[in-house]
This record gives C-alpha cells, sequence and structure tokens, in this order.
C-alpha cells in the first residue's frame, strides 16, 4: 500500500481540481483581481475527438517502455504532439478562427500589427524604445526578435499568392481577420499599417509556433538521457511535456515555442565537449533576443554547464584522473564559453546597427512593472501563482518533480546532475515566486520552466518501480491524467483572447 501512496494521492488531487474546474466552481479559475474566465462547457467540431485519441494512442504507446522503439518513436511523438496542439486550438471554437483572430490582434498578440506600424529595421534597433513608444504592450516589454522575426514571416507570406475571394481556406480566414482588425483600428482612430500585414503570415505562425512547441520534445528527450534517465522515462519525459495543458491552451504565442531554443540549449550545455558550451549561449541568446523572461531559466542552462566536468569529467575516457584545480579550470572555461556564446550576438547586433540592449532592457522591466506588477497585489499572487502553474502544468507532474527532490535508489535519480537540477528548479522556482516580479499568467508566462519539470517527474518515476515496470498501468494513469486536465480546461475557460 506505501508503494500506491503517491500515484493514488496524484490521481486524487488531479481529480479533485478537474471536477472544480468542470463544475466550474468561482475562484477555481483565479482570484477575483485576475481570472481565466470561465465559458460554456464544451468543444466543437471533431478536433474534440482527433484530440482525444491522439491522447490515448500517445498515453498507451509512452507507458509500455518502447525503449528500443525511441528512433522512430520520438518523431512520431513530435508528429502528433503537434496535430494534437492544433485540433485543440480548432475544438476551442470549431475552426481556426480564434487563432487568426489572436494573431490579428493588436492586443492578444500584437506583433503581427506592430511589424506594420514598426520603422524600418535599422531606425527600429537605433533607439528601440523612442521606436516601439505608442506600439503594444507586447512589444514595448519584449526585445525587438519577436518584431523582426514576424517581419521576416511576412517577407516570405507576400511572395504567396493571395486568397481567393469566397474561399475556405485557412489564408482567407487570415485576410479576414486582419481586415476586421485593421477597421476596428481604423474606427477607433488608431494608426493602421500600410499595406496591411500579409494574409499568409498569419497562417506561418499558426502552424510555427505548436509546431516549435512540439518538436521541443527533441532536445527535452535528450538532456534528459544526458541527465543519466534510462530511454524508456527520457521518452516519458517528452509525452509528459507534449501533454501539458499550457502548452496546447495558449495557442498562439511565443510562450509555447521558445522552450525550443532555450532545450536546445540546456541540451548542449549538459554535453561533454569543450565546445558546446559556446553553442549553448548562442541557442540561449536567441531565446532573450525574443523576450526577456528567459534570464531565469537561463541560470539553469549555466547550471548544467558549470557542473558537466564535476559529474563526468572529461578525462574518464582516457583514465586520467583530474585533481581538484583541474575540474575548477574546467568549470571556469565553460562558464566563460556559455557566456561568451550568450553575449556575442548582442555585442555584434550593438556594434553593426546602434541597439542598446541596456537602455531597451530597462525601459521594457519599466513598462512591465507599471502594466501588470503594480496593479496587482503581492499577497494575493504570492498564494495563486503556485496554483496557476501547478493548474496548467498539471498537479501529477508537480507532485512527481517534487519527488525528484528524494532519491528511490533506482536509475532517474540517482546521478548527480539529476539531483543537482531538481535542487536548482525547485530553488529558481521559489525565488520567481518570493520576489513578485510575476503577478498572474504564470501559467503562460513560465512555461518555459515546465519542461524540466517533465524531465524531473520523469526520473522520479522511473525511481520506483510501481512507476517504471512495463507492467504497471500507474505510468498510463498519470498520462491520461494529464490528458484529460487539458481536455476539461480547454472545454471550460478561456486563455487565448
Amino acid at each position: 500500500m506505501r508503494r500506491l501512496a503517491l500515484p493514488l494521492l496524484l490521481a486524487f488531487v488531479t481529480l479533485a481540481v478537474l471536477l472544480a474546474i468542470v463544475l466550474q466552481v468561482p475562484s477555481a479559475n483565479g482570484p477575483a483581481e485576475w481570472q481565466w474566465p470561465y465559458h460554456p462547457a464544451g468543444l466543437q467540431g471533431s478536433g474534440l475527438l482527433i484530440a482525444a485519441v491522439l491522447m490515448v494512442v500517445v498515453t498507451w504507446w509512452t507507458a509500455q517502455d518502447r525503449a528500443r522503439d525511441a528512433r522512430w518513436a520520438l518523431p512520431l511523438l513530435v508528429a502528433l504532439g503537434c496535430v494534437l496542439t492544433l485540433d485543440v486550438a480548432r475544438a476551442e471554437t470549431g475552426d481556426f478562427r480564434g487563432v487568426m483572430e489572436a494573431l490579428a490582434s493588436r492586443h492578444i498578440f500584437g506583433f503581427v500589427f506592430d511589424e506594420g506600424l514598426a520603422p524600418d529595421t535599422r531606425d527600429l534597433l537605433a533607439d528601440y524604445p523612442k521606436a516601439t513608444a505608442d506600439l503594444n504592450q507586447h512589444t514595448r516589454t519584449h526585445p525587438p526578435g519577436a518584431l523582426l522575426l514576424v517581419r521576416g514571416l511576412d517577407r516570405i507570406g507576400r511572395l504567396l499568392p493571395a486568397p481567393q475571394p469566397g474561399s475556405t481556406s485557412l489564408s482567407a480566414l487570415a485576410a479576414e481577420c486582419l481586415d476586421r482588425e485593421v477597421q476596428r483600428a481604423a474606427v477607433r482612430h488608431r494608426p493602421v499599417p500600410h499595406p496591411p500585414p500579409a494574409a499568409w503570415t498569419l497562417v506561418l505562425l499558426a502552424l510555427l509556433l505548436p509546431g516549435l512547441s512540439a518538436l521541443a520534445a527533441w532536445p527535452l528527450h535528450r538532456l534528459a538521457l544526458r541527465l543519466g534517465l534510462p530511454p524508456g522515462p527520457a521518452l516519458l519525459a517528452a509525452t509528459l511535456w507534449i501533454l501539458v495543458p499550457a502548452r496546447s491552451l495558449f495557442t498562439p504565442s511565443l510562450d509555447q515555442a521558445l522552450p525550443f531554443l532555450l532545450l536546445t540549449a540546456a541540451a548542449l550545455a549538459a554535453g561533454p565537449g569543450r565546445w558546446r558550451p559556446l553553442a549553448a549561449g548562442v541557442a540561449l541568446s536567441l531565446s532573450l533576443f525574443v523576450t526577456y523572461g528567459y534570464l531565469a531559466p537561463a541560470v539553469l542552462v549555466g547550471l548544467l554547464a558549470i557542473i558537466q566536468p564535476v559529474v563526468q569529467p572529461l578525462g574518464e575516457k582516457t583514465g586520467e584522473i583530474m585533481d581538484r584545480r583541474q575540474v575548477w579550470r574546467r568549470m571556469a572555461a565553460r562558464a566563460a564559453l556559455l557566456a561568451a556564446g550568450a553575449l556575442l550576438p548582442w555585442l555584434l547586433l550593438a556594434v553593426c546597427t546602434g541597439y542598446n540592449p541596456l537602455a531597451a532592457f530597462q525601459d521594457a522591466l519599466l513598462q512591465h512593472r507599471v502594466i501588470a506588477v503594480e496593479s496587482r497585489s503581492y499577497a494575493t499572487w504570492l498564494l495563486w501563482n503556485p496554483y496557476d502553474f501547478a493548474l496548467l502544468l498539471g498537479p501529477a507532474v508537480v507532485g512527481l518533480a517534487a519527488a525528484a527532490l528524494v532519491s528511490g535508489g533506482g536509475p532517474g535519480t540517482r546521478t548527480p546532475a539529476f539531483r543537482i537540477l531538481a535542487w536548482g528548479w525547485w530553488a529558481l522556482l521559489a525565488l520567481l515566486l518570493v520576489s513578485g516580479t510575476v503577478r498572474g499568467e504564470v501559467g503562460r508566462i513560465w512555461l518555459m520552466l515546465m519542461p524540466f519539470a517533465c524531465v524531473l517527474a520523469a526520473g522520479a518515476a522511473a525511481d520506483r518501480s510501481e512507476w517504471s515496470d512495463r507492467r504497471s498501468p500507474w505510468a498510463g494513469i498519470v498520462l491520461l491524467l494529464q490528458a484529460a486536465l487539458l481536455l476539461g480546461l480547454a472545454a471550460n475557460m478561456t486563455f487565448m483572447g
């Protein structure tokens, strides 16, 4: 019975939370100060059926511990994850109208509309705070990477054929949503872009963002292996990420796509080799060029890079025994290479364009504080942020990630790298919660931390025989709980709009 205590507890908590959401209990969607609003229960179209079938297939497959099939099971998992996210988004509105309206909106996504209003790239980078002063709050509180990404996609979109009148294609739906947003802005005497963004820009974003979100399972799987997880639990970690509710519910958003770059940096940093930390720094720099929020998980990437010589000395293969000084030198060298990779792109950008990253960062912090911090209570969100984070990550994953702090003697949590990451992740989460720098919406904003929780949860599962035994149903039950939570949240609450 003791072996079943943790699985039963996690199942009970998840089902209790799910029941509160299905019954639309007041405050289960957040405090009065800021909430995810309820909507009439139900999902539309065939997307629900397809999503449910995909969830059953994915959860059953991963629960079988198919370590030998990982080479082709992982690409299949990525493909199913992308389709799953799109089907959930489609089921929420009956088609992809909600996705296109969010991308076209000045206030929800913002970057598509602002791309046409922003000055040319050279003037934009020369004085970013001034150039974006009249644009959307998302643009003002982010570095220029997001705007430039959309600008690049818009150039591609303009090369594609314009949608035909009366067409039912995605590009025609995107054009309709863009026209409506331009008219709405004009009626309110707000500036409108001339010419408006290409309809295909919205289509490309609608496919790219969920695609990168699912593709993040690939470097996540690699990271799990480098932390010492066996192939089966590593695949379980990737599947947990595919079924994290926040990954699909916040379609379309940059938050769901950027973990791909972060996990690529983490997987590189955790591996041996002299130049991997440099490549990890470049990948980390790319994510920071899109959002400043990744400064927090950059600490985890740095931790993985620095501890690598301690947990797996480079001289191990040759039989060389390194003394303490050699270990410290290699740790310092890896830290320096990571920092160089992270800073070099910014220095090149500053030298070539005149962009001032420090001034832009300070202005973004000020804007963020005025918009989302000063207007909300610290004490309120000290209690509600953990709830929001657990709700959109999944109570079962949170519980297993906490169990990873205590080694059970199995293969999942006995490696030093895994244990160091577990303590580092929880310390970082606690620091973020206490800091009060984010008040509300952490289920979306801290999505970047959730893949690491999936690795910790999978390691804890592998560390306990009742989870790792392929004959045991518990791994499958946890995955089904995640799937049910995702569908329950999508059917009862609005997250984009």
